[in-house]
């Protein structure tokens, strides 16, 4: 589970994330991944395009939007359309990707990802 949060770095994230090595537990492990706050934010993408190159056993993508964020349905328009860039990355694993609005956020929270006497934290 993921949660964007706001910084201002100034730094190149596409290029950060070209650089960064495989990780394995990333490649070969995760199955479920949930995305909390998404803002359409390009450090954001570009973090879901690397997942999207290493992930090997991704099944589903939940990328849950940030209320605040939605403002107009412009703005949300325009989040999701740089969502729809996703699909034209080459993904390393057949995987699903769903969009869901805030209403979702308290259904998958960084407590109940970290419950380990669940099975699985993401299933409802």
């Amino acid at each position: 589970m993921f949660q964007s949060i706001t910084e201002r770095t100034g730094k190149n994230h596409a290029k950060f994330w070209q650089e960064l090595p495989t990780v394995e537990c990333i490649k070969s492990h995760v199955k479920k991944m949930v995305f909390h706050k998404y803002r359409g934010k390009r450090s954001e993408l570009e973090f879901l395009k690397f997942i999207s190159r290493k992930a090997q056993e991704l099944q589903t993508l939940y990328v849950l939007l940030n209320r605040q964020s939605l403002t107009s349905v412009a703005k949300q328009t325009e989040m999701t359309g740089k969502l729809v860039a996703l699909s034209e990355v080459a993904w390393s694993c057949d995987c699903k990707i769903m969009v869901l609005g805030p209403e979702f956020q308290s259904k998958w929270s960084i407590q109940k990802a970290s419950d380990l006497t669940v099975d699985d934290p993401f299933h409802y």
